[in-house]
């Protein structure tokens, strides 16, 4: 499994690499971010892809309530955190962030 930010650094390192796949990443997101860590994202989660150019930055914010609970502070405090696997991602506490959702 890797966390949430090695699997962003993977992503763009590809694209930055391999212009097929950067255009794979921009035309079908999902299917190209699925494929490439070789996880299943739910239905219920999007994903996409937005490219800076030299007159737009684009800044992305954690979502508004993205607390982490005292679990998950002990277990960054500890060294873990999110983590992404063939079943989508988790939180530090072994939960996971999608919990409740499900796959329609």
């Amino acid at each position: 499994m890797i966390d949430h930010d090695e699997a962003l650094r993977r992503i763009i390192a590809r694209a930055q690499e391999d212009a097929g796949f950067r255009d794979q990443l921009k035309a079908e997101p999902r299917a190209a971010v699925a494929s490439f860590l070789g996880i299943k994202i739910p239905s219920v989660v999007s994903v996409t892809v937005v490219e800076d150019s030299p007159t737009h930055l684009h800044i992305v914010l954690p979502a508004e309530n993205d607390q982490l609970s005292d679990a998950d502070l002990d277990a960054v405090a500890g060294g873990t955190g999110v983590s992404w696997s063939p079943t989508g991602p988790s939180a530090a506490s072994g939960g996971s962030l999608l919990a409740g959702w499900n796959d329609a």
